[in-house]
């Protein structure tokens, strides 16, 4: 590792894997998370109550509006009622007399637009000389300048009146019209006309609550809009513009609509002197900013936040990094030595370090000590088992020429023969190295079973069925001999009739096994457990049975491991099958 001179070189050599990282998320861990969620759930909920506080406040105004208009609505009719029940009102529609009464009374009806400056003008209308005065001149109805109104006054049936919204000669301005009928005899002779300037009123009266892009509308029975904050909406019906009043009646309501792109809440109201519904529309624009300085507080708390967590993660790490310096410094310098330290001057960290040199120290020389012990071990174990097998089959050999010297006759053949079988198998034996191909392996076992079959004659036929794959494979020297002299000895021999070996070797995925197979006599159950179970263990010694059996099995577990070996399987009558798991190399 490079030598690192100071904290942040740490952070940087290390990256993800530095103290300062995982210090760092692990202190955002307990701080952003939990502000975050508490940030959203109270985002959440403030935004709720805006929208409810944004319901209530348009609630409020559109109440104080619909208070307002009926009120003025109701003076306005009221107004009406008064000039229409007066007697000189009545003479006049009768029989068109102008007393100084009446005369009086038409100064009044002039005097209310002054006076009230949402009222355009009031009429009086007889219908026995069908004349009407306006501002106080009695002109024929043919020669009035606004004659809108008497259609609907031909309609009245009740002493009640109606009231229309129309445009003072179908032009401007909108108007809301009272028609009061004057009666004489329970008969309907003329009517008191007030014509109230919607626009008007609303600019006298609502202006001042609906600014800041907040809207009104007075909507009448015919769904269109009489009077509104904007003229330009006047005659329009609410759908033209983007809500529907059914959908807006309830006063908690806090859906919002879009009116020409902008986004509102919308409530509405039924008037309680007339048939008209008022509309009230709040922007939500109005509290975009206050939620907009919401969002960057948070924002800006949480910006904060990460520096703080950014400057306690890397002070932590600072600290934590002071003592790591010395230790990884120490690792880092190899010729450092304990005599570095003074007695005087350690403290936790100097015997934390010539703990740690020690350990290294002792560890390495100790690997190093028993990996060469492991190997000399392994050398002699193999050595003293090539030497156990040497001498057992040189006796075995040199009984059967011995025996052959005194059986056969005069004729040197077959000792020839044994001779030179005999020479070619030291030669393997004793020649340097512990493997071979399994092709010279075969060469020369069959070199062996030409020997073997000098000293039992007939007893024995041998049978070879090995995949070619496998033949130039690697595997232990002297490995099928004893295999093959032990199938000989302890299965056909006893059995007093010629047997069968079968000797067959294939690969199996990343394996080499090769089978020897005769039809002897066989073992009983309990002695291959107890056999199977004796050579799974690599210090098992028997020198009293099965030698080559242990010897090739102890051979096998040295070279390649405990996972490879000999096993057992063997009926009582029928026969054995040794099976030799080794490698594929």
């Amino acid at each position: 590792m490079k030598k690192l001179k100071n904290s942040w070189s740490y952070i940087k050599h290390f990256k993800l894997n530095s103290i300062f990282l995982r210090t760092f998320l692990l202190i955002a861990t307990l701080t952003i998370v939990p502000f975050l969620i508490l940030s959203i759930m109270f985002y959440s909920s403030t935004l709720k109550n805006m929208r409810e506080e944004i319901a209530f406040e348009n609630a409020s105004m559109l109440d104080s509006s619909v208070n307002i208009i009926d009120r003025t609505l109701m003076e306005c009719d009221m107004m009406s009622s008064s000039i229409a029940s007066n007697e000189s009102a009545q003479l006049f529609t009768i029989n068109n007399v102008s007393t100084e009464s009446f005369r009086t009374l038409v100064k009044l009806a002039k005097t209310l637009p002054i006076v009230y400056k949402y009222i355009d003008s009031v009429y009086l209308y007889s219908e026995t000389s069908d004349s009407v005065i306006i501002n106080e001149t009695v002109l024929p109805v043919s020669e009035s300048p606004d004659t809108g109104w008497l259609e609907s006054y031909k309609d009245i049936s009740t002493q009640k009146g109606i009231m229309i919204p129309r445009t003072k000669n179908n032009t401007y301005p909108p108007l809301i019209t009272i028609i009061k009928p004057i009666y004489a005899a329970d008969e309907k002779k003329g009517a008191v006309i007030m014509n109230i300037n919607t626009q008007s009123m609303y600019n006298y009266m609502l202006y001042k609550q609906y600014r800041d892009e907040r809207l009104f509308f007075l909507i009448n029975p015919e769904n269109r809009i009489i009077t509104a904050s904007s003229p330009e909406y006047f005659n329009m019906q609410p759908e033209d513009i983007g809500f529907k009043i059914a959908a807006t009646t309830s006063v908690t309501n806090t859906e919002s609509c879009e009116i020409d792109g902008e986004n509102y809440v919308i409530l509405s109201a039924d008037s309680r002197v007339s048939s008209y519904k008022y509309v009230s529309a709040y922007p939500l624009t109005l509290y975009e900013h206050q939620i907009s300085n919401f969002r960057f507080q948070i924002i800006a708390i949480l910006f904060l936040l990460l520096i703080i967590v950014f400057l306690l993660a890397y002070i932590a790490s600072v600290k934590s990094y002071t003592p790591l310096h010395e230790i990884i410094s120490f690792l880092d310098n190899s010729d450092t030595s304990i005599e570095d330290v003074s007695i005087e001057d350690k403290n936790e960290l100097a015997y934390i370090i010539n703990s740690i040199r020690l350990h290294i120290e002792d560890k390495t020389k100790m690997e190093e000590i028993l990996e060469e012990r492991m190997k000399l071990l392994k050398k002699a174990q193999y050595d003293m088992l090539q030497t156990q097998i040497n001498p057992h089959f040189l006796y075995n050999t040199l009984e059967t020429i011995n025996w052959m010297a005194y059986n056969l006759s005069g004729s040197e053949n077959p000792v020839s023969k044994s001779l030179i079988n005999l020479a070619s198998f030291f030669r393997n034996t004793l020649s340097s190295g512990y493997f071979v191909s399994v092709e010279d392996e075969i060469k020369y076992t069959k070199e062996y079973v030409n020997i073997l079959s000098l000293r039992y004659g007939d007893l024995f036929d041998i049978k070879w069925d090995i995949d070619e794959i496998i033949l130039s494979c690697t595997i232990i020297k002297i490995c099928l001999q004893p295999i093959i002299e032990n199938a000989v000895y302890h299965g056909l021999k006893p059995k007093n009739d010629k047997g069968l070996i079968n000797i067959s070797g294939k690969c199996d995925n990343d394996n080499i096994i090769i089978t020897v197979s005769d039809n002897g006599i066989g073992m009983n159950e309990e002695t291959v457990q107890t056999l199977n179970h004796t050579m799974s263990d690599i210090t098992y010694d028997d020198e009293k049975s099965h030698i080559g059996l242990a010897n090739v099995n102890k051979r096998i577990k040295i070279i390649f491991g405990d996972s490879y070996g000999i096993s057992v399987h063997s009926i009582e009558g029928k026969g054995t099958d040794v099976y030799v798991l080794i490698p594929r190399a």
